[in-house]
């Protein structure tokens, strides 16, 4: 049997310094996360040095899944680096997982694992519409074409630089 021992004041004290009521406007000061100068953080080195030394060192040995033949499964081309977005996507997710790695909360990996890998596991292993979907093991399916893009006009160029630019 579990005995809980009551409140000495018969208030609830939650173990925390979070403001109450009046005091909560006064404790809003912006934070740079990004202005963390501490040597403490800047020591960490990477686990992996690159993209090319995560996927060796961990996508490869840790995510296996069920790969089809080109019958709309999961597909996956061992010549991954030839294909732009799949690099591009693995690149991101070994950045998100360093930075998880570093984080110093407790759910960072798990966050990691389902806000970044699981879509962009889904993506790059899509067997119908994926970027390795087609892929041969005989290689003679290097993927699929670069988008098509017709030039920018000169007038809907400025228009979108404009707008980000923040004129009027």
């Amino acid at each position: 049997m579990v005995v809980f021992a009551p409140a000495g004041s018969g208030a609830w004290d939650a173990g925390n310094d979070a403001p109450d009521g009046e005091d909560f406007e006064d404790d809003l000061e912006p934070e740079n996360e990004f202005e963390d100068d501490t040597p403490e953080k800047a020591r960490i080195a990477p686990k992996f040095a690159n993209v090319v030394e995560f996927v060796q060192g961990f996508f490869l040995p840790v995510i296996r899944r069920r790969i089809s033949d080109n019958d709309g499964g999961l597909s996956w081309d061992p010549r991954w680096w030839a294909y732009p977005e799949v690099v591009a996507r693995l690149t991101a997710l070994h950045q998100a997982w360093e930075e998880a790695r570093m984080s110093d909360s407790a759910s960072a990996m798990s966050s990691w694992w389902i806000q970044h890998l699981e879509p962009h596991v889904r993506v790059i292993l899509d067997g119908d519409t994926g970027p390795m979907a087609n892929a041969t093991s005989d290689r003679s399916f290097m993927g699929w074409p670069a988008l098509p893009a017709d030039p920018v006009p000169a007038a809907v160029l400025n228009m979108i630089l404009n707008q980000d630019a923040g004129t009027e």
